[in-house]
């Protein structure tokens, strides 16, 4: 595995727009129930972990009502969910966190979440919570991050939801064209970075899951569909799975691993990712849209992840070998 400090220095991206990415550990769970008394309050939990662990390193947060951007002096020193989530009526709400010098900045600290409406839960389309950490900020601490993971399922019951190395985007020049263009390349050289668009996923993950990350978070309505959790468990064999209150977290190993097709020898690493994608296969998305806008007509030479790329990029892991 490469060393944190490498990674960091490799995939921090900085142009004169700010930062355009950056390497993180990121968690993504996505839920139902965002009207729910008890999901609400758990999101809320998981939050004032999260203030706990890194409150100091966030600077911006947006308003609840207009979404604008708001400049931070303290985590507290604006509106927080707690003083608004409780009471909040029903219908949507959100609300972001992150640590960027700038509005827009990508950042290893970051905090997001999305409560779907009732009716859009009905026709799949699931709530989601997802937060970012430093790649080295659980290396000297007791709670490592799939103690953690598996302690928020318990709290937030998920239906799935991922765990590992992520590319971090920014708040807002992620659509640019050098954007499009460098996400595609790193995604396509380090395998093992998961490259996300929530937006996108929204409309795709209440019919399957993404795919394989380091945790891979399934509930229990999910591993009945693979068997139920005693055959996953048989079939992850040597591999760690960690149940918890409605699901349980399969791991790919002993460290998230990044991967890298210019190297064979940290691309073999990838093995136990390539062993749990091909025991979740049956439940993975096949027809997720793309997540790229088109280039502008001077970059249209260069790739980027429209239907067919992205699909082929999800199905990297699994036993068709990038067949979607």
């Amino acid at each position: 595995m490469q060393e944190p400090q490498d990674l960091d220095q490799l995939l921090t991206v900085e142009t004169d727009n700010g930062v355009l990415f950056k390497i993180c550990l990121g968690v993504a769970f996505f839920f139902t129930g965002s009207q729910q008394e008890e999901k609400r309050q758990a999101v809320l939990d998981i939050l004032a972990d999260y203030r706990d662990l890194v409150g100091d390193q966030l600077t911006w947060t947006t308003n609840p009502t207009t979404g604008k951007w708001k400049k931070l002096k303290g985590f507290d020193s604006y509106i927080t969910p707690f003083d608004w989530l409780p009471t909040y009526g029903r219908g949507e709400w959100e609300f972001v966190y992150h640590g960027g010098k700038r509005r827009s900045d990508a950042d290893e600290h970051s905090f997001v979440v999305l409560g779907k409406r009732p009716s859009a839960d009905e026709n799949g389309q699931l709530s989601r919570l997802y937060c970012q950490f430093p790649i080295d900020f659980f290396i000297e601490r007791e709670e490592k991050l799939p103690a953690l993971v598996q302690r928020w399922c318990d709290r937030l019951k998920p239906e799935h939801g991922y765990a590992g190395f992520w590319l971090g985007r920014s708040f807002g020049s992620e659509k640019s064209d050098e954007a499009v263009i460098l996400e595609y390349r790193f995604g396509q050289r380090f395998p093992g970075l998961q490259i996300n668009q929530f937006s996108e996923h929204s409309f795709n993950l209440g019919r399957g899951l993404k795919g394989v990350d380091w945790l891979t978070l399934l509930s229990d309505s999910w591993l009945e569909r693979l068997g139920g959790l005693e055959q996953v468990k048989a079939e992850m064999d040597d591999l760690p799975v960690l149940d918890y209150d409605g699901g349980a977290i399969l791991r790919a190993g002993p460290m998230p691993q990044l991967g890298d097709n210019d190297n064979p020898d940290l691309d073999a690493a990838l093995a136990d990712y390539r062993r749990v994608a091909a025991i979740i296969e049956p439940i993975r998305i096949k027809d997720h849209q793309g997540i790229h806008p088109t280039l502008s007509p001077s970059y249209r030479h260069e790739k980027r992840f429209d239907a067919q790329e992205y699909q082929a990029w999800l199905a990297r892991f699994s036993p068709q070998g990038g067949q979607p």
